[in-house]
């Protein structure tokens, strides 16, 4: 004779939705899941923004520390000609649509861009400080700085 247990439907979901968590903590920890260290970070949803610190390590193999900080260097400045062509493009195009709201999208676009800088600054100044005075701090808080300018570009450019 089976034995027949009546539970609430949302009792189910919880038991189900808690299995799920269970599972995908385990592959996370096994190093099966999706955030692995040095790997691409994934953001949802968005673009995948590879991690320019693993990037310049693989570039530069056994060479010494400077040519890590120069390839770190080098990015950056890639990084950021990138954003400042993708804003310039995004003010230019605002300011050839001639509407009642433009002067007022200009404005907003300038003041979020002028607010993103100082978010990249203060929290690659963060990032830097974490590493407690270690000999990598400079180059995680330049890959950091890579790693902001890059979804802000990939952001404007959606946008």
């Amino acid at each position: 004779m089976a034995i027949r247990l009546s539970f609430p439907r949302a009792l189910w979901l919880l038991v189900g939705s808690a299995t799920a968590a269970a599972f995908i903590a385990v592959a996370a920890i096994a190093g099966a899941g999706p955030a692995l260290a040095g790997g691409p970070i994934v953001t949802a949803p968005g673009p995948v923004i590879p991690d320019p610190l693993t990037e310049c390590q693989n570039a530069i193999g056994d060479k010494p520390r400077i040519a890590l900080a120069r390839c770190l260097s080098d990015a950056q400045n890639v990084a950021d000609k990138q954003m400042r062509q993708v804003y310039a493009d995004m003010v230019k195009d605002l300011r050839g649509i001639n509407a009642s709201g433009t002067s007022k999208a200009v404005a907003t676009l300038k003041e979020a861009q002028k607010a993103f800088v100082k978010f990249r600054e203060t929290e690659c100044l963060r990032v830097g400080a974490a590493a407690m005075g270690g000999s990598g701090a400079g180059d995680m808080q330049t890959a950091c700085m890579i790693k902001l300018t890059r979804w802000r570009t990939a952001d404007l450019t959606q946008s």
